[in-house]
């Protein structure tokens, strides 16, 4: 629960690999991430988009954020 909505803060999403092969764990790697401003989920109450991943060649992520209220 929130006192007041977020409007001043953003979320910070990494996306790491969890790939290994043939039976060898591979350290994760970080594959790039995004900072989503929380306004404009709050304004809109919801947000359904797709991100390129900052420090990534080609890495997308499709993202959905809902803003709910108690009432």
């Amino acid at each position: 629960m929130l006192d007041e909505p977020p409007i001043n803060d953003k979320i910070h999403l990494e996306v790491y690999s969890s790939s290994s092969r043939i039976g060898l764990l591979r350290p994760k790697e970080s594959l790039g991430f995004i900072d989503i401003d929380l306004s404009n989920v709050v304004n809109n109450k919801r947000i359904n988009e797709r991100y390129h991943l900052i420090d990534s060649k080609n890495g997308r992520i499709q993202i959905e954020l809902q803003w709910r209220t108690k009432d």
